[in-house]
């Protein structure tokens, strides 16, 4: 199956907070979970099953662990753009999956402090597989009734990861998805939109006054703009 392979987003579990003994936050959690089954269905990406094969990120970690940022909402919102809002303490691969610690920092909003505090943020990550193994007639299962394609993801890179202003899911197996469609540009979505129609289902239309999602969606013709936000995924 031919789908994209530069920058990927997924949803991940919430992110959890503690207090340090000054004070200070710090966010920890599993950014990715291993052998989880999950079903991505995306404009921008497709319809099949992926899986986080064990090991995936650890060559990553091991050349670049110091240059992943966490930042909010991947840097797109205007609220605060471009700005990484946490100093990575740990990045790690564990038996579970891909383990992170970072500590926030001061001076930050305040709503975002007490949010993360009540668990009323979602959590993504961005990154780019560089090797990975694909079924394209896999056999029925219960984990994939519908015989969609199969990719295992071997070895990814690992960019940046950190709270997003969706919903929070409760555990992996139902919250891992793709977030791809919400941040690349929509004229490409068009694109992929108008050239595989039967790759994603229908989507609701997204508005854009909840999470300024769609801060990055300028240079379209309203018809345009109207169209690609129909196709963007909830």
């Amino acid at each position: 199956m031919d789908t994209p392979g530069g920058d990927l987003y997924r949803s991940t579990p919430p992110m959890e907070v503690r207090a340090a003994d000054d004070g200070r936050l710090t966010l920890f959690g599993h950014f990715s979970v291993f052998d989880t089954p999950t079903v991505i269905d995306s404009v921008y990406e497709g319809r099949f099953i992926e899986r986080i094969g064990k090991g995936a990120f650890a060559k990553s970690i091991q050349e670049r662990a110091e240059k992943v940022r966490i930042m909010w909402n991947h840097g797109r919102s205007e609220i605060l753009p471009d700005v990484p809002i946490a100093k990575p303490l740990s990045i790690r691969e564990d038996e579970r999956g891909g383990y992170y610690e970072a500590a926030l920092f001061r001076g930050l909003p305040e709503w975002l402090y007490e949010g993360l505090a009540e668990g009323q943020y979602g959590a993504s990550f961005r990154f780019q597989p560089v090797r990975d193994e694909w079924d394209d007639n896999p056999v029925r299962s219960e984990s994939n009734p519908d015989g969609l394609p199969e990719r295992i993801v071997r070895e990814a890179k690992l960019f940046e990861l950190g709270p997003v202003s969706w919903p929070a899911y409760a555990e992996a197996t139902s919250g891992v998805r793709s977030l791809s469609d919400r941040f690349h540009d929509l004229r490409t979505l068009t694109a992929h939109a108008a050239n595989a129609p039967e790759q994603a289902s229908a989507a609701p239309t997204t508005t854009t006054d909840a999470d300024n999602s769609a801060s990055h969606f300028g240079g379209l013709t309203p018809a345009q703009r109207e169209h690609a936000l129909r196709a963007v995924r909830l």
